[in-house]
């Protein structure tokens, strides 16, 4: 889509092919880019893009003729210079004979316009929104960021009208705006979870004093439901995200079967009480006394947020995360430039250790970085063990990360292309992450049961910018001794 923008910018049709099935999604998309009038080339919706050159031959043959035609048509006027829609900002009055019906119009409204996720919403009146802001000494008319696809602006009001509608107290106001702080962080591939066709989610984790002082859940039932803080929170970052995103389903948001938890995400505090390490945070270059919000894309149905059973003792749960990150190694060999293979992108990993777990690995000697430093190592392949196209694809990844073209989720950093040169070279290890720093281990859940219990949760790094991790400091709160 930037791309067909790009070139109408310059004066040059830009024409986009697109399955059937992802029109609404195509001229949303336009529109929000300024492109008001676009040509679109609409393929049959099961063409599969990865298909041998052959296979592609009847799909190009049929559209060929289409395709140059829209390439060659000149631009008309309305396309080289489309009207642009301002963006306004007015109250919604709604009025019925009862409070009842009052509220069930206000639900149906807002749902049919799409500001709603599809359970019933608190009503944000002008009183409840100044409620709202009572949480934070921050000014309403601050603006935090930009919210893609739709690039809609977050400022501190927005985000509390949002928050009043998912049903939020004003004590939790300064998590949810952190929350959207570090959604909107300019390296932040918000884009992705928001609109891919992949079922992407977000975990959203509160670490530091504030989470205790709103009654967030970190022990038993941590992602589940009967608390307040986390479901709400959750359910306003959500809200935030449609409604500043412009997201809806099969218009905007493609995701196939939808979004885990997608009503609140994956929401939830780290359990430090029972942690034998210091916050996350901390680990993150915050003071350990501080309260942040890590914000996290993380994999969708299939597998990708797994529940692990794998050892009663710490060198078996070692042994048991160890074989699962080493299963990551595909990605050395299913690379190809020029394709867009989820299966040979980068991933990231949140483990969240059970208490017990936590004890037991630090009763070994290991902190949380060489915990993470220590899986980082063990599943590294020596270069003497890697197959040739294993060493291939590894050479092609190399080669484009310098030469550039390529989908952030399948680059070496620059500064790393050195060190990966190396693991190329006899006496050299490969390692199936770009960092251990792509390991995030936190403490959450029971103190007592299975030690060996772990929540996994695998993602691609990130598609469209560097990071689809991010943490943010909570400041500002009125209502909380932490959090100022």
């Amino acid at each position: 889509m930037t791309g067909a923008v790009r070139l109408e910018e310059l004066g040059i049709p830009g024409v986009l092919a697109i399955a059937r099935g992802f029109e609404d999604d195509a001229n949303t998309a336009a529109d929000v880019n300024g492109m008001p009038i676009l040509r679109l080339v609409v393929m049959p919706g099961y063409f599969w893009g990865r298909q041998p050159r052959e296979a592609k031959k009847p799909l190009a043959e049929t559209h060929f003729d289409e395709l140059v035609e829209s390439l060659l048509r000149p631009l008309s006027i309305e396309e080289k210079k489309p009207a642009q829609k301002k963006e306004g900002f007015e109250p919604v009055e709604i009025t019925a004979e009862s409070y009842e019906a009052v509220l069930e119009k206000f639900n149906q409204s807002f749902l049919e316009n799409h500001w709603g996720d599809g359970l019933p919403l608190v009503p944000p009146t002008p009183e409840r929104v100044n409620w709202m802001l009572s949480g934070t000494s921050r000014s309403p008319d601050e603006v935090i960021g930009k919210v893609a696809p739709g690039n809609g602006i977050a400022t501190i009001e927005k985000i509390a009208i949002n928050a009043v509608m998912a049903g939020a107290r004003p004590e939790y106001l300064p998590v949810i705006i952190a929350a959207i702080e570090g959604l909107t962080d300019p390296d932040y591939d918000v884009l992705h979870p928001q609109a891919s066709i992949g079922n992407f989610t977000l975990a959203i984790i509160v670490t530091g004093p504030i989470a205790n002082e709103i009654k967030m859940n970190s022990g038993i039932g941590y992602l589940g439901y009967g608390w307040r803080a986390n479901n709400t929170i959750g359910r306003a970052v959500r809200l935030c995200l449609l409604n500043f995103g412009y997201v809806w389903p099969g218009i905007s948001d493609m995701a196939n079967v939808g979004r885990p938890s997608s009503h609140t995400f994956y929401t939830f505090a780290e359990n430090e009480d029972f942690s034998p390490w210091g916050p996350y945070h901390a680990d993150r270059g915050f003071k350990p006394e501080d309260s942040c919000v890590t914000v996290s894309t993380v994999g969708g149905y299939g597998g990708f947020a797994v529940n692990h059973l794998i050892g009663r003792t710490a060198p078996e749960l070692l042994d048991g995360m160890v074989k699962s990150l080493s299963s990551y190694r595909r990605i050395f060999a299913l690379f190809r430039r020029g394709t867009a293979n989820p299966a040979a992108h980068w991933t990231k990993h949140i483990i969240t250790l059970y208490p017990q777990a936590a004890v037991d690995l630090h009763n070994l000697g290991f902190t949380r970085e060489a915990l993470a430093n220590h899986l980082y190592e063990r599943t590294s392949v020596p270069f003497e063990e890697l197959g040739p196209d294993e060493v291939r694809g590894m050479q092609e990844r190399i080669k484009g990360s310098i030469e550039g073209g390529m989908l952030f989720a399948d680059m070496i950093p620059p500064e790393l292309i050195a060190a990966f040169e190396e693991s190329l070279k006899p006496g050299g290890k490969m390692p199936v992450l770009i960092s251990p720093k792509d390991i995030h281990i936190v403490v959450a859940g029971t103190g007592s049961g299975v030690p060996g219990n772990v929540v996994w949760f695998s993602y691609i790094k990130a598609v469209y910018k560097w990071t689809s991790h991010q943490t943010k400091l909570v400041h500002g709160a009125t209502l909380t001794k932490a959090g100022r």
